[in-house]
Parts: C-alpha cells; structure tokens; sequence
C-alpha cells in the first residue's frame, strides 16, 4: 500500500521547488544577462577606443596635408633659389620631427632636396622613390600614401606624397611619417586600457602596433594571421566584429574600423581576459546568491505550509463532523482569504443542506396530501348520489333515450377516475373525460352548458395531470352559473405562448369579486369543498407548482357578470410521460 503523504508536507514541497527554481531560472537569467551586457559593453567601449583613435589619425592627416601645402607654396615662391627651399624644408621637419620622418623634394631623377640632417647631406638619387614619383605624377591633383616600406632614410614608414603642380620641371613633395612614433601611441593606449591594437593597410600590412602577441597571432613579414583566417580574409569580410580561434582553440574578439582620411583599419584583438575576470567575479556572487535562495526556498516553503495546514486541518476535522451526520457543526475559521470564504460558504451550505431537507420533507408531505384528496375526489359520493337520482328522475319522465347517454358518461367517468392518480394522460382524454362530466351534468340540472373547444395544433397530446379539466369546469357551472340555476357555454382554449403551454376554461357565468382572487389559489380547501370532497383550485395550482416551478400554476381573471378564465400554465417542451 503507498504510503499516504500530507497536504502541507506536498504544499512544502511544491514551494519549494518553484521558489528555488524561480530563484536559479532567474539568477541564471541575470547572469546570462550581465554577461551579455559586459561583452556588450566591452565592444561599445573598445569601438570608443577605435574612434578615438581614428580621430588621432584625421588630426594627423590634416596635419600632414598642411605641410604639404606649406612645402607647395614655399617652393614655388622660391622655385629659382634652392638654398631658402632647403632651409624651409629643414625648419618645417624640425618643427613637425615629433611625428614626421622627413619632408623633401623629389626630382624626376629621383634625387632630393631633404630636411632632415642625412638627406641634406645625402641626395644622391634612389630606385625605392621611382614608385612615389610615378604615383605622384599619375595622381596629379590628390594626395597619394604609399605602402609601408623600409626607407634608406627613414626606416619602416610610410610615405605621402604629392606632385608639385606648376613648377619650371617636374617635382614632387613627399612626407615620411614617424610610425615609430605612431607604434608608441598605439602602446600606450594598449597597455592603459588592456587591449591589443594595430593599424594595417588594406593589403594586410602592418603598418604599427600589435604590442602583446600573447601567441595568439602568427606575425610573418608584416602581415598576420588569427588561426586559420588571414589578414586578407578578415579585411575582406563586412562584419565589424568577429569571433576567432587561434591554432590552439583560444577563443579570440576581434574588432575593426576603417580609417577617415587613410586607407587603413584599426584593428582591436582580445582574447577574452578582461571579460573573464569579469564574469569570474559575477560567478561568485552568483554563487552566494544560489546559497541564499536556498535557505530563502526552505523559509518560505516552512511558512507557506504552516499558514495552509492550520485551516486545511480546521476545515478537515469540520468535515469529518459533518460525514458523521452532525450538520450543526459550529467550527468556524475566522479569516478574510479564500479559506475564510471556503469556511462560511461551507457553512452556508450546510444550512441549505438542512433547509433542503426540510422543504423536501414538506414538500413530500404536500405532495401526499395533494394525491390523497385528487384519491378521495375520485370517487364522489354526492356526485354519484346526484347522478344516479337524475337517472330516476329520467326514466319517471318517460325520457328512456336518455338512460343509456348517463350511464355510459358514468361508467366512463368512473373508469376514467379510479386509475393512478399520479399518472399523466394526454389532453385528449382530459378533453373527452370533461364532455362526460358535462353530458351528466346537463341531464341533471336539465341544462344546455355547451361545450366548446379551441385547441392549437399539436396540443391534442400534451400531457397533463389526470383531473386537470373536470374540476375547472365543475367551478365554472357550481361558481359561474350559480350551480346549474343558469346555463351558459364552457369554453376550453389551449395554445401556446412564449415558451408556455396555456389551457384555459371560460365561462360567461357570474364572475369571481377582485378582492376574493387572490385567495383562491392560496387558501385551504373549504368547508363545502371537504364535505362534497371536491378538488379546488388551490390543489390543481399546487401540484403544477410542485412539478414545474413556482412560475408555472393558475391565473384567475374574471369580470364579474361578464366573463371568468381560469389559465392552467404548462412548460411547452414537456413531452408524453414527462413528470
């Protein structure tokens, strides 16, 4: 057999595991979310950085671009006087020396005139200036920036040069850039703000940068590679942001941005080591909120159960009182929630319990008093007494022909009177049990109360109560026409309306007062109703309303000396046999 486990221990249970699920679910969910928003963040920041740094190189490039304009206008104001064009190239290097290697002359012999110490000594022509005098002359009205190189004069540089429109033969003013000096600024931005940055030329060209290899690039002749992805490959690509692997499986960030001014790209390579310290220090603390949602789990879960196990165990032991038959049980939970509100409704029901069972007993009762009179009436001794002297009287009279009509109507009526009471029969028999009564009451009294129907389509089956029609109709001549002193006709509608079945006896007999009306349908059987053992009005409302409803029974309207009808109200969907 299983073993039976409480409520509560369930409840304690249940709150539990959803507690400290929610509690892990959202824990886990921050820490996915702040990791995102650090990676996020480490790439806005580092795309700072590279903005920054494009900027520096667009200061630089206007700087650039005035020297040489200033070097093109000193030159052709002092075309003819080589000595002053040397002397403003010299004081233009020294004053630029901190980011320029050189700034000279290039004539179409490939000779020069320089600032700098050694090309003012040394201008003997070279084959490394033929490529800057030819892009020069090729691109005559721009500025033309060449690849990084190895310069006799100048090192690893990178060269600007521009042809000098306008002079007596042909000339070109070129500018070494520093890129030395340019390295140690990448440097610098490298070791304060932990990162890995290198400017490269659309080639794939080192031009500067690139401090800490960490062996997470293999450098080859100026040029790199991130595991099995070139330099090439990664400046061809669109995306601005990469995620790589070097031949070790290191996972590698890697972020770039093109140059304003130059055909270069600022490249920035991460291997995660920010981002990790980072996350390393959120994984504790993600830890110790683990360790507190768990004792957080085990007090709300102790709290939740005990604020449920008092009143379940109240409503329980309630229960149990009330399974054992005591269903005045006055146990009460005195709280404003739903256990509150399941108490007094659990009480509330009780007392309809106890009121149920005392109607239906009443109701039983009635019931039994209402069969046992519809059993007396069957039978009426009075009835018979008449009947049977107006067959006298008949045959006295010599009116032989008429014997034969009163007792078959008799017979018929008794038959028709000593079966089940209870039992429905359709408004056909009701129909011909009422002519039966009339055609007796006719010859009785020696009157003419003319019989006449009006019944809808459909209605001939409707089922009813046995009996229904007789006592109506015996209203109307005992109460309409003074008891047979004045005949008039009995008129019998049955139609439907809204849902209701309506069958009405009408009569044209002396009417009902309003003031006595209402009393009718609600009073005890009279004293002359108990003697002549007659069913009333009062009985034949009261069983449709036990039947079908407090909305369904008799309605009385009368105009005294004018007109009286008497509506029996039915449901409409009952069927043949329907209780």
């Amino acid at each position: 057999m299983r073993r039976r486990i409480s409520l509560p221990l369930k409840l304690f249970f249940i709150v539990f595991a959803f507690v400290l699920g929610c509690i892990i679910l959202i824990s886990q969910l921050s820490y996915r979310y702040v990791q995102k928003e650090i990676r996020t963040n480490d790439i806005f920041y580092t795309n700072q950085i590279l903005d920054k740094v494009d900027q520096y190189f667009t200061v630089n490039f206007s700087s650039f671009q005035t020297i040489l304009f200033s070097v093109e206008t000193s030159v052709k104001a002092n075309i003819d006087n080589t000595e002053v064009i040397k002397k403003q190239l010299r004081e233009l290097y020294e004053l630029n020396s901190n980011y320029v290697s050189n700034i000279y002359l290039i004539k179409s012999d490939l000779s020069i005139l320089g600032g700098s110490t050694a090309t003012r000594i040394f201008d003997e022509p070279l084959s490394e200036r033929e490529p800057l005098f030819d892009a020069a002359d090729k691109n005559r009205r721009t500025t033309f920036v060449s690849e990084p190189y190895k310069s006799k004069y100048s090192g690893w540089t990178v060269t600007m040069v521009r042809y000098l429109n306008g002079a007596p033969f042909p000339m070109a003013i070129a500018v070494d850039l520093d890129l030395n000096a340019i390295e140690e600024t990448l440097f610098k931005i490298n070791k304060q703000e932990q990162m890995n940055l290198a400017l490269i030329t659309a080639s794939g060209k080192i031009i500067a940068g690139f401090s800490e290899n960490k062996g997470l690039l293999n450098i080859q002749d100026h040029t790199f590679s991130i595991g099995e992805t070139s330099a090439e490959q990664i400046l061809d690509t669109t995306e601005t942001s990469l995620q790589l692997h070097t031949m070790d499986g290191i996972p590698v960030s890697l972020l770039k941005k093109p140059t304003e001014k130059f055909n270069w790209t600022i490249i920035s390579i991460n291997d995660e080591s920010r981002l990790k310290a980072a996350l390393s220090r959120l994984e504790t603390y993600y830890i110790e909120l683990l360790a507190a949602g768990l004792l957080l789990s085990l007090l709300i879960s102790f709290l939740v159960a005990k604020y449920i196990r008092k009143p379940l165990y109240t409503l329980k032991t309630k229960m149990k009182q009330v399974e054992q038959g005591l269903l005045t049980t006055t146990i009460t939970i005195n709280r404003n929630d739903e256990f509150g509100d399941l108490s007094r409704a659990f009480d509330r029901m009780l007392q309809q319990i106890v009121e149920l069972i005392r109607r239906a007993e009443l109701h039983n009762e009635l019931e039994r008093k209402l069969e046992i009179q519809v059993l007396q009436s069957q039978i009426n001794p009075h009835f018979l007494y008449n009947t049977l002297g107006s067959i006298s009287n008949v045959i006295r009279l010599g009116q032989i022909e008429k014997v034969d009509v009163v007792i078959g109507s008799l017979i018929s009526l008794l038959e028709y009177g000593i079966d089940d009471a209870s039992e429905k029969v359709s408004l056909r028999q009701e129909l011909r049990n009422v002519a039966d009564y009339i055609e007796i009451q006719n010859i009785r009294y020696n009157r003419n109360f003319h019989l006449i129907e009006h019944i809808e389509a459909g209605l001939m089956d409707f089922p009813v109560f046995r009996m229904l029609l007789q006592p109506l109709v015996e209203n109307s001549i005992f109460h309409g026409y003074n008891g047979g002193g004045i005949e008039g006709p009995i008129t019998i509608h049955a139609y439907r309306e809204d849902g209701i079945v309506i069958i009405e006896v009408v009569d044209q007999g002396e009417g009902i007062p309003a003031d006595k009306i209402k009393h009718i349908l609600i009073s005890e059987p009279s004293e002359m109703e108990l003697k002549r053992k007659r069913i009333g009005l009062n009985n034949i409302h009261g069983r449709i309303r036990l039947h079908y409803g407090d909305q369904f029974g008799l309605q009385i309207i009368s105009i005294p000396k004018e007109i009286t009808r008497v509506r029996a109200l039915f449901p409409a969907e009952l069927q043949k046999g329907d209780a």
